[in-house]
């Protein structure tokens, strides 16, 4: 992992999260109040630009990206009654979950993990549209090019001794296999219940069907982040067993349709394809 500057595409996740909260129906998958002020948008703002954000591939995009997060979110949720007291976000982004926490976090420890650039950017934000930041929230800032995850981690307060959930959403596809195995390294070394919730992106095919626009990987490519590594769910199964996580959960499309998109009055699209996967020590 190489220290870049502030991520173009952590902007454009929080406008679809954003676009969620407005457009789409209740109950809303990710029900987020914090992310329209953290991105200086009105609802008024974001109905003007209705026409792109429901063009088919949007809605794709959007669906994946609130399920992504409230999967984690539920991950964490479970954590929680077992125990567990520290959620670590890695790739953070614009992500708002220290800021909306709700009771039962209250007494977990959320450390928001990212490269300096974005998660300057981040605080700057989040201190100009007058966000509290609770007690519990503590920002990690590391420069992988000086530090590994391990002692990142360690300086930022994180006891790799304790368990812990972390979720690692929208970053893999960005990273070399090694550095990938690196973190997930990190995180098997955890004890037990530890978890980390991550998203992968799937080889591209002939058949990929994006809803005549853009896809994530197209985004990122144009914004200069362009995905360097996929992973088949087999294959990526195959190498965390090796790493020694014990329970596997891949949300599966018929998983996310039964979960969170059944007796939805909007039309959001559950996801196509495997791309979220859950993997405990």
């Amino acid at each position: 992992m190489t220290v870049r500057r502030a991520s173009s595409t952590a902007a454009s996740v929080a406008w679809f999260h954003a676009a969620h909260q407005v457009l789409d129906s209740e109950p809303r998958i990710l029900d987020d109040p914090v992310i329209c002020r953290l991105m200086e948008v009105t609802p008024a703002g974001i109905i003007q630009l209705s026409e792109r954000f429901q063009a088919p591939w949007a809605r794709a995009l959007r669906a994946h990206v609130v399920t992504r997060t409230r999967f984690a979110e539920d991950a964490l949720a479970s954590a929680a009654t077992l125990g567990v007291r520290q959620y670590v976000v890695l790739g953070a982004g614009m992500d708002t979950f220290a800021y909306r926490q709700p009771a039962w976090a209250h007494d977990v420890r959320v450390f928001e993990v990212d490269q300096p650039g974005t998660q300057a950017t981040k605080r700057q934000r989040v201190a100009a549209a007058g966000i509290a930041v609770p007690e519990n929230v503590s920002y990690v800032a590391i420069d992988f090019e000086s530090e590994s995850l391990a002692d990142g981690l360690r300086r930022g307060g994180v006891r790799l001794n304790e368990s812990a959930v972390f979720a690692w959403l929208g970053v893999t596809m960005y990273l070399t296999e090694p550095a990938i195995d690196a973190v997930l390294g990190t995180v098997a070394a955890l004890p037990r219940p530890s978890e980390i919730v991550f998203t992968f992106a799937q080889p591209r095919t002939a058949d990929d069907d994006t809803g005549g626009g853009p896809s994530l990987a197209d985004l990122a490519a144009a914004s200069g982040e362009p995905w360097v590594t996929y992973f088949a769910p087999e294959a990526l199964e195959r190498k965390l067993r090796a790493l020694g996580f014990r329970t596997i959960r891949f949300l599966t499309p018929p998983d996310a349709a039964v979960r969170y998109f059944q007796g939805r009055l909007d039309g959001l699209p559950a996801p196509r394809r495997t791309t979220i996967v859950s993997a405990a020590v």
